[in-house]
C-alpha cells in the first residue's frame, strides 16, 4: 500500500495534537494504513511542543505546501474564513490534494464554494472537526441518518458559554468573574467575543443547516444573541421556575401555507425545563438533538473543543480518506446546497422568560400590565425581588404562549416607560 502523506498548517493545541498521534501511531494506524506526517507549517518553528517536528519539512508559507508532489493531504488548522487559511483550502484542492479542516467560520462563509472544487476534481474534502470538536455529529447525519428526513437540529455548540453559564450557576459568580476566570484557566480566549456572543455557535448552526436540509443561511442572516446580559440573578429565577438557561443553536425547517420550504434560525439563550435531556449538559460539553423521520429523536452528546478531542475527529477524517470512503462533504451534492438562504423569524408561538429592573414604585407595574393586555398577552407566573438599598425592584415574568413580534412590540414600549431603567432582558422557553 502506498503510504499517505499529510502536511499539517497550524500547530495549536488541534494541531500539536494531531501531528503527534500521527507521530506517536494512533489505534488502527499501524495495522491497516501506512499514514505519515511528512510536513508541518506553524509561526514559529523552534517553540517548544510535545512534538518533534525536526525531521519533518518545515513551510514558513502554508500554501506553499500545495506544491511539494509528496503530500498528499493537507490538514488546515490555521483558523480565520479569510486569508492565509481560505487560500491554502482552494489552492491544496486546486492543485489535486485533499483537504481536511476544523474551520467552522471558512466552512460557514466558504464551504459550498469549497465542496464545488472538491467534486469537479474527485477529490476527499471534509471538516468533521469543524462542529463539536469530539462528537462524530456530521459523520451521524451524512452516513447514520442519510436516508432520514430531519426538520429541527437543537445544539448546545459552544463549550465556552455552556461553562460560563454553569460555572455562574454552580459558584454563584457573575458572569464577569465567572469569564475572568474562564480566561486562566485556558476555557476562554483573549477576546471572547465569538464565543459569548454567539458567533461561534451561529457558524456550527449553518454547517449543521446545510447537513440537515442543504440550505445554508448567512451569518449575517441569522438571529444571533449571546450571553452578556445573562445574570446571576437570571439564574437564580430559572432554577426556582424549573429551568436552566443554555446557549443554544436551532435550526428548524418547515413548510408554509404555499408548500415552500421555510427555515428558522437563531442562535440565543433559551430557558430549557430541568426535565429535558439538554439541560443537563453543562460544563464545557457539547450536544446536538435532532428529530428526524425514521430514527425519532436523537441526542449525542461529549466533548465540544480541547485539542485530543477535535484531534479525534481530524484524525477520523484522515482514516476515512485512506479508506477512500466515498462520500459528499455535505451529504448531498454541492449543486443542490442552497447558499446565502434567508431565514425567517420563528412562526411557533413560546412562553417568555421576561426581567425588567424598575424603580420601586406603585404604577409601574400596572403600566406593564396595561400594555400586555393592550397586545393581547397574559402572565402564567410573576416574582417580585426589591432592592431597598437602591429602590428599585426587578420584575420576573414567564408569560403564556405569545408571538414573537407581538412580544417585541410590547417590550418596545416597555422599554421606554418611565419606571424602566434598563433595557428589559427577554428569553425564549424551549419547547
Amino acid at each position: 500500500m502506498k503510504p499517505i502523506n499529510i502536511g499539517i498548517a497550524g500547530l495549536g493545541n488541534v494541531g500539536e495534537e494531531v501531528a503527534y498521534q500521527l507521530i506517536k501511531g494512533f489505534r488502527v494506524q499501524k495495522n491497516l494504513f501506512q499514514i505519515e506526517l511528512v510536513a508541518v507549517s506553524a509561526r514559529s518553528k523552534n517553540k517548544k511542543r510535545k512534538v518533534d517536528i525536526n525531521n519533518l519539512k518545515f513551510f514558513d508559507n502554508p500554501t506553499d505546501m500545495v506544491l511539494d508532489k509528496n503530500i498528499d493531504v493537507i490538514v488546515e488548522l490555521i483558523g480565520g474564513d479569510e486569508g492565509v487559511a481560505k487560500d491554502l483550502c482552494f489552492s491544496a484542492l486546486k492543485k489535486n490534494k485533499a483537504v481536511i479542516t476544523a474551520n467552522k467560520a471558512l466552512i460557514a462563509k466558504y464551504g459550498k464554494e469549497l465542496a464545488e472544487v472538491a467534486e469537479e476534481r474527485n477529490l476527499f474534502f471534509s471538516f468533521e472537526a469543524s462542529v463539536a470538536g469530539g462528537i462524530p455529529i456530521l459523520k451521524l447525519m451524512r452516513e447514520g441518518l442519510i436516508v432520514n428526513e430531519i426538520t429541527k437540529l437543537t445544539g448546545i455548540l459552544n463549550g465556552t458559554a455552556n461553562y460560563i453559564l454553569s460555572e455562574m450557576e454552580k459558584e454563584q459568580k457573575s458572569f464577569d468573574i465567572v469569564l475572568k476566570e474562564a480566561q486562566k484557566k485556558g476555557f476562554a480566549e483573549a477576546d471572547p467575543s465569538f464565543d459569548v456572543d454567539g458567533i461561534d455557535a451561529a457558524h456550527k448552526t449553518i454547517i449543521l443547516s446545510a447537513l440537515a436540509y442543504g440550505k445554508m443561511p448567512n451569518v449575517n442572516n441569522l438571529t444571533i444573541k449571546g450571553i452578556r446580559d445573562i445574570t446571576l440573578n437570571d439564574i437564580s429565577y430559572c432554577n426556582q421556575l424549573g429551568y436552566k438557561i443554555k446557549l443554544l443553536g436551532n435550526s428548524l425547517l418547515s413548510k408554509n401555507k404555499n408548500g415552500e420550504d421555510e427555515l428558522c434560525c437563531s442562535v440565543e439563550p433559551w430557558l430549557i425545563s430541568k426535565n429535558l435531556g439538554l439541560s443537563s449538559v453543562a460544563g464545557v460539553l457539547n450536544a446536538v438533538q435532532i428529530e428526524s423521520s425514521l430514527a425519532g429523536s436523537v441526542m449525542i452528546t461529549g466533548a465540544g473543543a480541547g485539542g485530543e478531542p477535535t484531534a479525534s475527529a481530524v484524525l477520523a477524517d484522515i482514516v476515512d480518506y485512506a479508506n477512500e470512503t466515498k462520500l459528499f462533504s455535505f451529504g448531498r451534492n454541492s449543486n443542490d446546497i442552497k447558499n446565502n438562504y434567508n431565514t425567517i423569524p420563528y412562526t411557533s408561538k413560546f412562553r417568555y422568560y421576561l426581567r425588567l429592573n424598575v424603580v420601586d414604585k406603585s404604577g409601574v407595574l400596572a403600566d406593564v400590565t396595561s400594555i400586555f393586555k393592550d397586545y393581547g398577552l397574559s402572565i402564567e407566573s410573576f416574582i417580585q425581588k426589591s432592592n431597598q438599598e437602591d429602590k428599585t425592584a426587578e420584575l420576573v415574568i414567564i408569560t403564556h404562549e405569545a408571538e414573537g413580534f407581538v412580544l417585541n412590540d410590547s417590550l418596545s414600549k416597555i422599554s421606554i416607560l418611565d419606571g424602566v431603567i434598563k433595557k428589559p432582558v427577554c428569553l425564549s422557553i424551549y419547547s
